[in-house]
């Protein structure tokens, strides 16, 4: 309660320096807030989605395995495309070299090698993964598999730290039970004595033979069915309606359903050949369902055009078809009896050419045919797609990633007056199933994904799909976690920070209102929009301040009765006040831009520069 205090009063002074600073030079403007709709739409909660795929470290940095390369199959590096500063991160964990062990092609538990222990009489042979965080009183959860040669082996497991005189300090250790020549699952449970970044895992083996080891697993205990719980929490912080799985990965690339829904030490690793890395399969379709009811967002699922429409329906069926059904059953025996109820369903990723377009209608049967109620979102639009399958889809997808707003906003009416002048004009909206202000832009350029620069972007793209509401109902911000500088959150091996866009897309999904409202012409360098709450009693607005100076707003709610004021609000702003675009957060100062409270008097207020303020009325 007292650090709750401290932050509070934290932010309440932050919050007042600021505000101080900016009324010294702050220009006035003057908003009329009109009791009229925008348009006969509503700003659907949905459009403050996210999307999660399986690029470099961006599951990795989800998934609660602490051990890279449990399987042995060997790290890949990312594709030389594909990079932001190329340092080290997540994928790249791998097994300490030296000469007590190697790689064994003899008879692996799974995939094509396991590790091979060589222990001597005078030297055990030890097996180290470094660079691990542990936490003091944490419990982690190990497992593996492992078989011996005709001798058996004295075998332990540890985790440990290097002090600063040169010794070890251990900081939790299990003895393992001997195993034989068969393959056996080895399972102990390890508390830490200390916290650290820099632990060491170590398996050893004492006495003289070999040991083989496959698929070890180290994880803490209060992980989240397999996800890190500090990035579950931060997400639930998030509260995204909707969270998409899809990706390059998945179309054309070298995911496979059906190679990920049993038990993930059955499941053997693939090769992500658009982005690089090899993936070790542990996270597949059921992995990220079961992420989505923890964070409470609703699945929306890619099916593979490479895949095939049987497939994509057997999947369809896998997640929502009773356990009598083909698909249902082999979901109840790996231990779902209940179907899942995925209502989202995407044709592919990315794809649009003319053969992908004419197999759209078998997709859809094939969908249909295992769920009826299922809701089908088409890949990129066309009116060739349109024409073939607008009976069948609910949703036209087109991908955003530019900072040319206007070429947004003219690409999405022209998807409108299509859908307009179409047969399926009452049943088809638009659902942009990622967006972001770059896709393409790789080395140091990447780094602007980061900057409070991207966020006020973020913030006036939200404001556009609020304008647009009418036709766009769904939106999944690219991405959620690390992805090379995309992610919403970034994550190591320690903990996570939240980039200043998490903050604006809270932001936005705290303080929306159902109803678009109609709003005076604002002047160069804000973008503004307001809406209301059903009953009109309660207003929020908008307002980016995309000015190097800060701007104080007079609105005028009265429309909507005489005694409406500002009752509140939050800013997410530089902390520093420093007016430079690309400040980020980071691991040394995770805080500088937040939200803050906003500062105001009667229906006056006052937005720092570079700034994304939400504007509460009552």
């Amino acid at each position: 309660m007292v650090q709750e205090r401290k932050q509070l009063v934290l932010h309440v002074v932050l919050g007042i320096v600021l505000t101080s600073a900016a009324a010294l030079s702050a220009d006035t403007v003057d908003l009329t807030i009109l009791n009229k709709p925008l348009h006969g739409g509503h700003i659907s909660p949905t459009l403050y989605g996210g999307f999660v795929e399986l690029l470099d470290d961006h599951v990795p940095g989800m998934w609660a395995e602490m051990l890279g390369d449990r399987n042995f199959e060997g790290i890949l590096p990312a594709s030389n495309w594909d990079y932001y500063l190329g340092a080290p991160n997540l994928c790249d964990r791998d097994w300490d070299k030296n000469e007590t062990w190697t790689y064994s092609t003899e008879s692996p538990w799974n995939g094509a090698q396991s590790a091979k222990l060589t222990a001597a009489k005078d030297r055990p042979a030890r097996l180290t993964q470094s660079q691990l965080a542990v936490k003091k009183g944490m419990v982690y959860l190990f497992s593996g598999y492992f078989r011996s040669g005709s001798t058996p082996l004295a075998l332990s497991v540890r985790i440990k730290a290097l002090l600063p005189d040169g010794q070890w300090m251990i900081l939790s250790s299990a003895t393992l039970p001997q195993v034989g020549m068969d393959w056996t699952k080895v399972s102990a449970k390890l508390t830490s004595a200390g916290t650290t970044d820099r632990a060491v895992f170590e398996i050893e083996a004492v006495g003289e033979g070999g040991l083989w080891l496959d698929k070890l697993s180290l994880m803490p205990a209060d992980n989240v069915d397999g996800w890190r719980r500090d990035v579950v929490e931060a997400v639930k912080e998030l509260r995204p309606p909707i969270l998409r799985w899809g990706g390059s990965a998945i179309d054309p690339g070298g995911y496979q359903w059906k190679n990920g829904i049993r038990d993930r030490d059955r499941r053997t690793p693939f090769i992500n050949r658009p982005w690089g890395r090899r993936e070790s399969g542990d996270v597949g379709v059921e992995e990220f369902i079961r992420f989505c009811r923890a964070v409470g967002s609703e699945p929306l699922i890619c099916l593979s055009y490479g895949g095939g429409p049987q497939s994509a329906g057997e999947l369809v069926e896998y997640c929502n078809g009773s356990a009598d059904t083909r698909w249902g059953k082999v979901r109840a025996e790996n231990g779902r009896p209940e179907p899942y109820g995925v209502k989202y369903w995407q044709l592919g990723n990315e794809v649009g050419s003319e053969e992908v377009t004419g197999k759209s209608t078998d997709f859809c049967q094939a969908i249909k045919k295992a769920d009826p109620k299922a809701v089908i979102f088409s890949s990129f639009p066309s009116p060739e797609l349109l024409a073939k399958i607008g009976g069948s889809v609910s949703y036209l997808c087109p991908h955003y990633y530019t900072s040319d707003l206007a070429w947004v906003e003219s690409d999405i009416r022209g998807h409108q007056n299509l859908i307009r002048n179409s047969a399926w004009r009452d049943t088809v909206k638009l659902a942009v199933t990622e967006w972001n202000i770059d896709a393409g832009n790789w080395g140091l350029g990447r780094g602007k994904l980061y900057t409070l620069d991207c966020a006020l972007f973020e913030a006036r793209f939200l404001n556009l799909l609020h304008r647009h509401c009418d036709i766009v109902e769904i939106a999944c911000r690219s991405n959620l976690v690390n992805s090379l500088c995309a992610g919403t959150i970034q994550t190591n091996a320690a903990g996570l920070y939240k980039v200043p866009g998490f903050y604006v897309m809270k932001l936005f999904r705290d303080h929306t209102k159902p109803m678009p409202l109609m709003i005076s012409q604002a002047p160069q360098g804000l973008d503004v929009t307001a809406c209301a709450s059903e009953d009109r009693q309660t207003l929020a607005v908008f307002a980016v301040n995309s000015r190097g100076d800060p701007v104080e707003v007079r609105l005028d709610p009265s429309a909507f009765g005489t005694g409406m004021n500002i009752a509140g609000g939050e800013v997410v702003a530089d902390t520093q006040d420093r007016r430079q675009i690309d400040v980020t957060n980071g691991w040394d100062h995770p805080n500088r831009v937040r939200p803050l409270l906003l500062q105001f008097q009667g229906r006056t207020c006052t937005l720092p520069a570079l700034s994304i303020a939400a504007v509460e009325i009552r």
